[in-house]
């Protein structure tokens, strides 16, 4: 019979590997995107309002859906025990 125990920890190992890895990769976009929208905004090319208030077609949505769907795959891939 196998021990719980073990099976929380792997969980819980797990759990938090995936939680870590996704706070570095959250403040690194948050990072970049700081300084990319700064960047855009002082050579004039477009500003947070342009940012806020886009509306993607059709082909950009899917596009977006797609990797929002990859990306959790492979976030929630990793609990999969």
């Amino acid at each position: 019979m196998p021990d719980n125990r073990d099976i929380g920890t792997s969980v819980a190992d797990t759990s938090l590997s995936m939680v870590t890895a996704l706070s570095a990769e959250v403040i690194v976009l948050r990072e970049r995107l700081e300084i990319v929208e700064r960047l855009v905004e002082a050579q004039g090319l477009f500003g947070q309002s342009e940012i806020d208030d886009f509306k993607p077609d059709e082909t950009i949505a899917a596009i977006i859906k797609q990797k929002r769907l990859a990306f959790i795959a492979r976030v929630f891939g990793a609990m999969r025990v």
